[in-house]
Order: C-alpha cells, then sequence, then structure tokens
C-alpha cells in the first residue's frame, strides 16, 4: 500500500480508501488527525516524557502534590520509576506505537462503532510535529477494540483551547494509569474533513 504525505491526508476520500484497505471502515465513518504531545525525535522508543509520568504516578500513587508541581528530570522518585518500568513492560507492539515517542509524530484514526483503527505518521525527521510534515505508516495499522480500554475520552488541554486530547487508557497496564499524548485539534485548515468529524466525535463521548 502507497504511503501519502499532507495532500493525501487532507482528501477525505484518500484517507478513507486507506482504511479501506486495511479493512477498517463502515457506514459511518470518523476519521481524524491527531498529533504526538510527547513527540521528541530521537529519543528511545516508546518512552514517556518524565513529566507524564510524574503525575500520572503522583495522581494515582499518592505521591505530594509539589513533585507534580515541579516535575522535572531527574525528579522521579524510585516508586514512580518502578510503575514506568512496569508499565512499559505491560505494552504490546500497537501500544508501544500509540506511546512512542521517537518514530510517529501523530496518527491518523478512524473512529468505529466497533473500536479505533490507527495509522500511524511519521514527520520527515523534524523534531516539532506539525501536520504539514506527516506521513502515513500504513504497514503499522492497527486497531483497539473499545474492550480493551479501561478509559477514553476527550479531556482538555491546559491553556489549549483549539484542541483536546484523544485520551485512552489501556486495561491491564498496571497501577501507572496512562493516557494516549494524542493531539486532536478541533480544526485545521490543511484537513478540511477535520471539524465535522470532531463535532461527530465529541457528540459521542
Amino acid at each position: 500500500m502507497e504511503n501519502v504525505a499532507i495532500e493525501g491526508i487532507s482528501n477525505l476520500n484518500v484517507v478513507t480508501n486507506l482504511f479501506s484497505q486495511v479493512g477498517c471502515v463502515e457506514a459511518d465513518n470518523c476519521i481524524l488527525v491527531t498529533t504526538n504531545r510527547d513527540f521528541v525525535g530521537g529519543s528511545n522508543p516508546g518512552n514517556m516524557l518524565t513529566t507524564n509520568a510524574t503525575i500520572a504516578g503522583a495522581k494515582n500513587g499518592g505521591l505530594v502534590g509539589g513533585l507534580v508541581a515541579g516535575a522535572v528530570a531527574g525528579a522521579i522518585n524510585t516508586s514512580v520509576q518502578n510503575q514506568v518500568n512496569e508499565f512499559h513492560s505491560t505494552l504490546d507492539a500497537r501500544q508501544k506505537i500509540a506511546f512512542d515517542r521517537s518514530t510517529y509524530a501523530g496518527f491518523l484514526i478512524n473512529v468505529l462503532s466497533t473500536g479505533i483503527g490507527v495509522i500511524p505518521l511519521r514527520n520527515s525527521g523534524q523534531i516539532v510535529p506539525k501536520v504539514k510534515d506527516l506521513i502515513t505508516d500504513v504497514e503499522h495499522f492497527f486497531f483497539i477494540n473499545y474492550n480493551e480500554l479501561e478509559d477514553k475520552q476527550l479531556k482538555k488541554l491546559p491553556l489549549n483551547f483549539s484542541s483536546m486530547q484523544f485520551a485512552m487508557c489501556f486495561k491491564n497496564t498496571g497501577k501507572l494509569k496512562v493516557y494516549t499524548p494524542w493531539q486532536l485539534p478541533k480544526k485545521h485548515k490543511l484537513i478540511p474533513y477535520q471539524e465535522a468529524n470532531f463535532n461527530k466525535l465529541a457528540a459521542r463521548f
């Protein structure tokens, strides 16, 4: 299957055809583009930002609030680091892609009645993930059934009113409850179908 850059990603017929080729379409599709908030090109594949792990660990492990407020590299204590290691050890190949920091700058998703189809998006080596630089990686398509999720929701992002977090928390991933760091624009000038499908998705959640 041939991968496409932004010219193809921006075309609803093209992306619908991509999902059709991997058997991930139904009568009512909801295709959207997300970027990866944790993307740091060149870091270790699959690792989460330490601040993400610290905050999640503090909320779920009863750590002092000051740790959250001052979360910086090296500030994670041993108990949280152990939870981070446990979390990584439970992830399957699909989940590792979902939380990857170095390879995938975004994700093209189709939210269906039974689950979520995901085509990872690379970004030609740029450090900052931007929609205009995204390129599909259809070979690594994967599907997430809703029964695999402990929770899924659209979460508000701090000081960001134009996007929300498409947050999924997988079952059986240890004590550390980490949500996918996918930033979902409510609309985007390069993605004509984004706004309508965002509104469709928001109505379902």
